[in-house]
Parts: structure tokens; C-alpha cells; sequence
């Protein structure tokens, strides 16, 4: 079955795209039949299709890039390792076998690039290079190129450059930790109004409003609302600080 949309969308989103529908039909008829009203349960179910394909959607990318996130909040420590032990003579592929015995993405990563050189036979600069494509981060690509210039220079003292680009790495997160302390102290009162806030503020809504502008709400349209809409809500500015959370700050 190939869903014609007018958009051009390849096979994973094509996959996503009927897992949402499935969903959607799925959530019309509980919901309708639950509320004993298909029509507002057709219209609930529709909202809910939008945020369902977006994530299925975006989901595999936001994976990769959250991935490619820790990598970076790792390899600094990594990078200086392998530039401390450069300058004292140590052979490159040992430096990075030590590497990939730390902790962290960015040690497994090391350890894929042993694993191609020990057991293929890769070259460490294809082997470099497909670290590099592996991980899609700006940051990363530039510290494995002066991996790989550190290794082709060879000589006593290649470190120097890796140790550069590890201390910008750092800095940049250094940078990043003080201009999101600043955005929390916001984000944490957008969490306050929503979770505390607003549920008082429907709460009297309601209450005013079915006394005197006579709108009146059934006990299951209530219950869905706060016991299942608020919580939405509030997961989804969770959600929204995590995402605005620098990778290095969250841990594996």
C-alpha cells in the first residue's frame, strides 16, 4: 500500500505515516464510543494524529542527533588523553584503544574505529573518516579531521592540536552551561503556570462559567481534561526543558 500525500516522503516516513493513521482510527472509535459522541471523538482523534506523525517522523533524527550530542559532551576528556599521551610518543592506535576504555558514547565510538583497524583492516584514516560520518555533529567531524591530521604529521608533539580543539570543545560547553542557567530560571516558571496555574484558573473557569454564562461540562469531559489533558500538558513542557537542556547537562 502506497500512500499518494502530494509530499514526497520516503519509505520510514511513509511507514510512520500509516502506524499514525492506524492510531488515529484507533483513538476515533475509543474515544467516540467512551464519550458516546463520534463526532467530537473524530475531532480529538485528528489533534492527536499531528503530535503521533511528528514524532514518529522526527523521532529516528532526534535520536541521532541526541546521540551525536553525547559524543560531543564526551570527547573533550577523551581528546586530551589521546593528546597528552601524542606528546609523550605513545603510538596513535594505542592512544585510541585507551580512549575507547573510558566511559561515555565517545569511548564506543573509539572502539568501533580499533575494531576496524585490528579486525577489517581499515586504515585508521578510513576508519576516522567513518567515525566522522557516523556522527552528526560539526564539532565531532573537526576533532576527528585533526585525529586524523595528528596521525598523517606522526611526530613527537601532534598533540598540541588535538589539546586545542578539546579546550574550544570545552569552552563552548562552558559557554552553553551559563546561557542556559539563565533561560531555567524562565522555563521553570512556564512549568509552574502550566502544572499549578492554569488547572486553578479552568477550575474556577468552570465553575463561573457553568453559574453564569450556562456552559456546562459532563463529568467525563472533566475527567478527561484534568486528569488526562493537564498531565499531557505538562509532560510536553517537561519535554520542552529536556530538549532545551544542553546534552553534556542531562548524563547518559
Amino acid at each position: 500500500m502506497k500512500i499518494n500525500t502530494g509530499l514526497k516522503l520516503d519509505a520510514a516516513s511513509q511507514n510512520s505515516l500509516r502506524q499514525a493513521i492506524v492510531f488515529t482510527v484507533i483513538c476515533w472509535l475509543a474515544l467516540g464510543l467512551y464519550l458516546n459522541n463520534m463526532l467530537l471523538g473524530a475531532v480529538l482523534a485528528v489533534i492527536c494524529f499531528f503530535p503521533v506523525f511528528g514524532i514518529q517522523l522526527y523521532y529516528p533524527k532526534m535520536k541521532r542527533k541526541q546521540y551525536a550530542g553525547l559524543v560531543e559532551a564526551n570527547i573533550p576528556f577523551s581528546l586530551m588523553n589521546i593528546a597528552i599521551e601524542l606528546n609523550l610518543g605513545i603510538p596513535f592506535l594505542k592512544t585510541i584503544e585507551h580512549a575507547s576504555n573510558e566511559n561515555g558514547c565517545a569511548a564506543i565510538e573509539f572502539a568501533i574505529v580499533v575494531k576496524e583497524v585490528k579486525e577489517q583492516g581499515a586504515s585508521i584514516q578510513d576508519a576516522l573518516r567513518h567515525f566522522s560520518e557516523r556522527i552528526d555533529s560539526r564539532l565531532v567531524k573537526r576533532a576527528v579531521i585533526q585525529l586524523s591530521a595528528a596521525f598523517e604529521q606522526g611526530s613527537k608533539g601532534s598533540g598540541e592540536p588535538v589539546k586545542r580543539i578539546a579546550s574550544e570543545i570545552l569552552t563552548r560547553q562552558k559557554v552553553e552551561s551559563k546561557m542556559f542557567s539563565g533561560k531555567l530560571v524562565v522555563l521553570s516558571l512556564l512549568f509552574i503556570a502550566v502544572s499549578a496555574i492554569v488547572p486553578a484558573l479552568f477550575q474556577s473557569f468552570s465553575i463561573v462559567g457553568s453559574a453564569i454564562l450556562h456552559m456546562n461540562f459532563t463529568a467525563s469531559q472533566l475527567f478527561l481534561i484534568i486528569a488526562v489533558g493537564f498531565p499531557i500538558l505538562d509532560l510536553a513542557v517537561l519535554f520542552y526543558i529536556k530538549g532545551k537542556t544542553p546534552v553534556f547537562l542531562r548524563g547518559q
